[in-house]
């Protein structure tokens, strides 16, 4: 199962923790969602991930191997070493993260608008935290994406946490309501998110409650090496 694997390759990172030197947020308590992602992605999807995104990564089909390189800095890791944990990108497999918060909620909205006018049959899934709910950015792409009924899905895995910040220091209502205010169809499940979109070609989006089962953030001493401009060999 990929929850496994998922599982196996956060806790071998976790122990080489003393080899890493770019800030890694590892998704341990998050590999239930992967589960259902892996189970109805297909190839000709686009996978939006964010900070935490190893397990969305893998979820939809990504060379392990690359991603272990990219985190270590090596030349040979999926972008040369320069992205680091929080930025993979691999367009062989249409997946892309952003360390910036909620940074690719427009790039995905922007994605489903163009698989609309494609008239592909593909749909763009987002994965977002519960932080992200907090940009405007959200809002704004609920409202173009319900006017323009776009085959978009977004995930929302919720672990009550933004860093330190409880989740009702900082919001005071629910988050599914307000989304379902704006004619978006409010799912319980992962599949059943992406098999409404799919099957409607419209937006959907679920919220997912999850338990961190480790540090928010794994960072290494940085060392010498924050002034190394070259990955490492």
């Amino acid at each position: 199962m990929i929850k496994d694997k998922i599982v196996n390759f956060e806790k071998k990172l976790q122990e080489h923790m003393k080899d890493v030197y770019c800030p890694t947020h590892l998704s341990l308590g998050h590999e239930e969602v992967a589960e259902e992602i892996h189970n109805n992605i297909k190839d000709i999807d686009w996978l939006f991930s964010n900070h935490r995104n190893h397990h969305h990564y893998l979820a939809k089909g990504g060379d392990e191997k690359k991603l272990w390189d990219e985190i270590m800095g090596k030349k040979n890791g999926l972008n040369k070493g320069f992205a680091g944990s929080q930025g993979v990108t691999d367009r062989n497999i249409n997946f892309h993260a952003s360390a910036i918060l909620g940074g690719l909620i427009g790039v995905s909205t922007g994605t489903a608008y163009a698989l609309k006018l494609d008239k592909s049959n593909a749909i763009s899934v987002c994965c977002i935290g519960d932080a992200a709910t907090e940009q405007g950015v959200f809002w704004e792409s609920l409202i173009f994406a319900a006017l323009n009924t776009l085959p978009l899905c977004f995930i929302c895995e919720n672990n009550g946490k933004s860093v330190d910040a409880l989740l009702e220091e900082r919001q005071s209502t629910p988050v599914q309501p307000r989304v379902q205010s704006f004619g978006i169809e409010v799912c319980q499940t992962v599949t059943d998110a992406m098999t409404f979109t799919r099957q409607n070609k419209a937006p959907s989006f679920v919220e997912i409650k999850v338990k961190l089962r480790c540090a928010h953030l794994n960072m290494a001493t940085m060392m010498d090496l924050c002034d190394q401009e070259e990955p490492i060999d």
